[in-house]
């Protein structure tokens, strides 16, 4: 028999002998009078704060709140839990959850019968009662709007208070602790949060998880039908100091003001209020070694402030070039959903105490997470980075509902890049590509032409030069994404990067070989000779050009068409 259990045995024999109530007979227990040796008794028990006057147009027993606040002076630490399913006629002690992470948890269809269960929790002189629902609350409300159970719990400076909260709890097979809707506190342990179930490392390169627990604006059952609260990996980083950078700035301020309640109190606050750093062991896979272990919590402040934001359509001067991407990291064997999108982000203080680009952290929720740490993190709002930026998989051909990704590109700027700064940063790309082109077609001309020269014959042959000059390296293009349809792994993303080259006019020399190969094969069939004839000319004028001007588009008036059309 437990102490517990003896300790209820002890009440009701005391009850029975002395002919008062069992609360009663409780309380002259916890207060050390008639305890019997068998039960222990922690002394002093601190005198809990006065109950809430508005306790009493709300039904609440003040025996029963009395004794709750006793109960958690008491115990400290958890407060006792009896489970009652929808079908049992008699209460289920033994189906408790407890909060302690090191007892095991009974995760069978008996104790978890569905993905997520909702419960009443009922006040008792000696703990919680919960009340298994059989339906959701969005298809039978089980109370009615605005009622509110007392829910007594220790204050950091060791007293007992009482929150009136939502009675509605909930628990999920994935994080199987139950915990108030109304805050997310845990049942079992009233004014802390419940544990959470630590997911696999996705790399070994990636040890350092971010963890934030996320209350919902709004009170499931009473105000939505939305989620419940719970604990989430927000983020994965390669260091300590990074991932506790992150989780410093997900509880430092608010991305919106919460609509629930004007009361910024522990009580009432939601939003994401805990975030931890748990280190993961560098092995992954089955014999990963120890379990995580946590390196560091940081709680958030009810009175946090909203995250500053530029307004919309802000130019930032100074944004600077990005750098090449960041390799993606050795994903686990079968991970599914690797946390793929990158924060990468630009300031004076960056790594070896050099300004630059650097990797901050990876995200799972794709674009729109990165960019609330973004957020959160006040880049160029005063925070440590004036900049940053969002990288991502390439998907090239979304527009198919082909989802194979092709390298990693920019996804998102960060602050958010205005449309006229992004229609100036385009204009000047668009006036840098001839000279890109000039320096591509002397180095290609084998010292025929010097890179001035190749300028001036850009600008005296004018837009007919560049249009055949487009047709050259359009057979490129073709030959490339030719070889891309069966292309799979590093073969597609070097084919993806000659593309991109391309379009500075880069051209290498298996790139050269591999176009020829495809024109042997006469892809042009459905041309005519005359087509076939230009294409093959533009492609000889793009990689190769020489002195000759003769007939070339735009660089002669002797022929519209040129030499090599002749039959």
């Amino acid at each position: 028999m437990t102490v517990d259990k003896r300790f209820k045995q002890a009440a009701r024999e005391l009850a029975e002998r002395e002919g008062i109530s069992y609360t009663a007979a409780r309380r002259r227990l916890m207060t050390g009078a008639s305890a019997p040796a068998s039960v222990s008794v922690s002394a002093p028990v601190p005198v809990p704060v006065p109950v809430p006057a508005h306790h009493t147009h709300q039904g609440w027993d003040e025996a029963v709140v009395a004794s709750l606040s006793e109960l958690v002076a008491v115990r400290g630490d958890t407060v006792p839990v009896r489970l009652i399913r929808p079908a049992d006629s008699t209460d289920s002690t033994d189906a408790t959850a407890s909060a302690d992470p090191t007892v095991p948890i009974d995760t069978s269809a008996t104790a978890l019968y569905d993905a997520g269960s909702w419960a009443l929790a009922e006040p008792a002189a000696d703990g919680w009662v919960i009340r298994e629902l059989t339906r959701l609350p969005a298809a039978a409300p089980a109370v009615e709007k605005g009622t509110r159970v007392p829910v007594p719990y220790r204050t950091d400076d060791g007293r007992v208070a009482v929150a009136a909260l939502w009675p509605l709890v909930w628990r999920s097979a994935e994080q199987p602790y139950w915990r108030w809707v109304h805050n997310g506190w845990s049942v079992e342990r009233p004014g802390d949060l419940p544990e959470g179930l630590a997911p696999a490392c996705p790399s070994a390169e990636l040890r350092y998880e971010v963890r934030v627990y996320d209350v919902p604006d709004g009170i499931v059952g009473e105000d939505h039908q939305g989620r419940a609260p719970l604990w989430s990996t927000w983020a994965w980083c390669e260091d300590l100091d990074r991932a506790k950078e992150v989780a410093d700035a997900v509880v430092a301020h608010r991305l919106e003001l919460p609509a629930r309640t004007s009361r910024f109190t522990r009580e009432d606050d939601c939003g994401y209020v805990r975030a931890q750093v748990w280190r993961h062991a560098e092995e992954t896979g089955v014999d990963a070694g120890p379990e995580p272990g946590l390196a560091y919590s940081v709680d958030a402040d009810p009175a946090r402030r909203l995250a500053p934001q530029l307004p919309p359509g802000t130019w930032v001067d100074g944004r600077p070039e990005s750098e090449r991407a960041t390799p993606e990291p050795i994903w686990r064997s079968g991970e599914k959903y690797p946390p793929a999108y990158e924060l990468k982000v630009f300031g004076a203080e960056g790594e070896g105490g050099r300004g630059g680009w650097r990797s901050l952290a990876w995200f799972t929720g794709g674009r729109r997470a990165a960019g609330r740490a973004a957020v959160q993190l006040r880049v160029g709002t005063g925070g440590r980075y004036a900049f940053a930026e969002t990288w991502g998989p390439r998907f090239t051909d979304a527009w198919a509902q082909n989802w194979t990704p092709e390298g990693r590109t920019v996804a998102d700027h960060h602050p958010h890049m205005a449309y006229t700064e992004a229609s100036a940063r385009y204009r000047a790309k668009q006036q840098a590509t001839p000279g890109l082109l000039a320096t591509a077609l002397a180095a290609r001309s084998d010292g025929a032409l010097t890179e001035q020269q190749a300028a001036d014959r850009l600008l005296r042959g004018g837009q007919a030069y560049r249009d055949f000059l487009t047709t050259g390296a359009a057979c490129i293009a073709d030959a490339l994404h030719h070889a891309r349809r069966d292309a799979q792994g590093t073969e597609r993303l070097r084919i993806r990067e000659a593309l991109d080259a391309l379009e500075r006019h880069e051209v290498t020399e298996w790139v050269v070989d591999l176009t020829l190969d495809h024109l042997s094969t006469d892809p042009d069939t459905h041309l005519t000779e005359e087509a076939r004839a230009l294409r093959r000319w533009a492609l000889e004028e793009y990689l190769a050009p020489d002195g000759d001007t003769e007939d070339v588009p735009g660089l002669s008036d002797t022929s519209e068409n040129g030499r090599h059309i002749q039959a």
